[in-house]
């Protein structure tokens, strides 16, 4: 399938919304409780449109490209958690809503635990996916390995480079459609997107890294009902989801079998299923179980 084919009976609405000057490109699509998808470094709100039919049919979806990514605009600088946080804040202002459920994957998932900790008046549920931000990570590695992969790729001419880079978070390579390569390779190719890299990559930075990070004190203050969706083939391994669960008031922790970093692109109708009623109805809906 295309996206295209995904989104052809889904009324829907791809538009730029300024939030703070910024022009902030969004796929928007649903109505009821405002439920906002973030996507990982990199990325770009693509990765969502295998789940939007399944999740505006319950909720006022609005998948966005972050600060500095996809199309939405870059204003310079470095691009830290903290400042993606405030520009999620941002736009929920610009959109007119008090609270929201949030749902983050991998930097998209410690972008929203960040902001559900220093603003827990603003989540309504909150939904972390293969998230990065553990303090315990090996920062200095795992951001060395990100930066050469994903620079490699940005600065290239090779749309092979493109692809390679994507491969790199998922399990099943056969889900990786040219579709999604050709987004991304143009993405990447945009002169903005490449001379933001160095800021967009800053946040993995050590230094920055542990300013920003996920701590015990950090997710203590999280309020808001909690499922953390983890992959037994996350680069970060099949127990990280557990520091999660472990340091968040009220969270359970639910196990992917036979997925990278991005379960909602690679099983989306068994994501959606999870997702959904824990949005509806809580955590009383979910079941910690490996799936």
């Amino acid at each position: 399938m295309t996206f295209w084919e995904d989104l052809m009976t889904v009324p829907h609405e791809l538009r730029f919304v300024d939030v703070d000057g910024v022009r902030t490109r969004v796929l928007h699509a649903g109505s009821g409780t405002p439920l906002i998808l973030l996507h990982g470094i990199s990325g770009h709100l693509e990765t969502y449109i295998p789940v939007m039919e399944a999740l505006s049919a319950e909720f006022d979806v609005h998948a966005i490209d972050m600060l500095a990514h996809g199309f939405t605009g870059k204003p310079g600088g470095d691009y830290p958690v903290s400042r993606l946080a405030a520009h999620v804040i941002g736009y929920l202002d610009a959109i007119g809503a008090e609270k929201a459920h949030i749902l983050g994957l991998s930097q998209g998932g410690w972008t929203a635990a960040f902001l559900a900790a220093e603003h827990p008046e603003r989540v309504e549920r909150l939904t972390l996916v293969v998230n990065v931000g553990n303090p315990h990570m090996p920062i200095e590695e795992l951001g060395a390995l990100l930066a050469e992969t994903t620079n490699k790729a940005v600065f290239s001419d090779d749309r092979e480079d493109t692809r390679t880079r994507i491969e790199t978070v998922i399990s099943d390579k056969t889900t990786l459609t040219d579709e999604m390569v050709d987004i991304r390779f143009r993405i990447y190719q945009q002169p903005e997107l490449r001379a933001a890299m160095p800021g967009i990559l800053a946040s993995t930075e050590p230094a920055v890294y542990r300013r920003d990070s996920l701590t015990p004190a950090r997710l203590a203050s999280i309020t808001a009902e909690t499922l953390i969706v983890w992959s037994e083939d996350d680069p970060s391994g099949a127990h990280g989801g557990d520091y999660y669960r472990d340091n968040i008031a009220s969270a359970k922790l639910v196990l992917f079998r036979d997925v990278g970093h991005w379960p909602p692109y690679e099983r989306p109708d068994e994501f959606a299923k999870l997702v959904i009623p824990f949005l509806l109805e809580g955590l009383d809906t979910v079941q910690e179980a490996t799936i």
